[in-house]
């Protein structure tokens, strides 16, 4: 058993989320991989009936799920492991500027993961074991998957993953256009900068319906300002561009045997999910399942759109968790 770190659990929480909000029974650092790397576990009261594992998006953090949805995983019977990647949360950032969004190479994000699973969850992880993953970290274990196998891993449920973006064409063709020099490489992605409270208007944003969800962000933020993270950088989107192109490759993701069920927002405007049912179909055993009205963060929508998530995991984990 990892000895649990207190440093690595936030300094704070939230007030409007102390209600809801689990806290973990270990947090720690992950070392050997060039960076810290912050993680946590919960334990399922009682005897579990598997674990999940939650690997979160770009820009997101451990809490933000810890307020909700590891409650709600905790109440099925299931421990929890979740990490932070690097360059969010309490993750060591890349660079100078903690609060640019940056990485050198997805396959950095793919190494950390891989030792994650490897050190982390696989010795000591109660069996079965499920991944429940969004966005940047859905792409990431994609990719792992196609060049690592299944490893500990049972099954998985992808929530909006990023395996396109909206206007994409149009990223790339001005990424071509700017050198790969680190004076460049490092600026703030055009169209975004750090993150600023006030310009979080609730009625212009992207990713759900739900305003109190919303807040979980900017309320932990305030709570513990270690996890403030801005816009990604250039580099991070040459990445991953470079990422998702090398993951849609001919007979790559028909490596994946995990049994998977791939989640589509309807009302995605920040990833293009037109690709997410070849995807599904690519790999040997895919579902894929939309829901209509719901935005980029599913898990952190309205509790109408959530009730249809849940159902939908919970039909897939039955089939694994019996």
């Amino acid at each position: 058993m990892i000895e649990s770190d207190p440093t690595a659990a936030p300094a704070a929480v939230p007030p409007d989320a102390a209600a809801r909000y689990r806290q973990a029974d270990s947090y720690g650092f992950l070392a050997g991989a060039g960076a810290r790397l912050r993680h946590a576990r919960w334990n399922a009261p009682g005897t579990p009936r598997g674990t999940a594992v939650v690997l979160t998006g770009r820009g997101e953090f451990i809490e933000k799920y810890a307020t909700e949805v590891v409650g709600e995983l905790l109440d099925r019977g299931l421990s929890v492991y979740a990490i932070d990647w690097r360059g969010q949360g309490l993750s060591d950032r890349t660079l100078a500027d903690p609060g640019k969004g940056h990485i050198d190479n997805f396959s950095t994000y793919m190494a950390d993961l891989r030792l994650f699973l490897e050190t982390v969850v696989a010795p000591e992880a109660p069996r079965p074991i499920l991944a429940l993953c969004h966005s940047m970290g859905a792409h990431i274990l994609l990719r792992h998957l196609a060049e690592n196998g299944s490893g500990p891993l049972s099954a998985g449920v992808f929530v909006s993953p990023m395996m396109a973006l909206r206007r994409e064409a149009m990223l790339r063709s001005i990424l071509m256009l700017m050198p790969e020099i680190p004076a460049v490489e490092e600026r703030y992605l055009f169209g975004t900068g750090p993150f600023v409270v006030f310009a979080r208007e609730f009625a212009s944003n992207f990713v759900t319906h739900d305003e109190r969800r919303y807040r979980f962000t900017d309320d932990w933020f305030a709570a513990d300002p270690r996890l403030t993270v801005g816009g990604p950088t250039i580099g991070w989107a040459r990445q991953a561009s470079r990422s998702m192109t090398a993951a849609l490759a001919p007979d790559y993701l028909e490596r994946i045997d995990l049994p998977l069920l791939l989640m589509t927002a309807g009302e995605d405007r920040l990833i293009d999910p037109a690709n997410h049912a070849a995807i599904a179909g690519r790999v040997q055993h895919g579902e894929h399942f939309t829901i209509t009205e719901a935005r980029h963060e599913i898990m952190m929508e309205t509790d109408a759109m959530r009730a249809v998530f849940w159902q939908a995991f919970d039909r897939l984990a039955k089939g694994v968790l019996g």
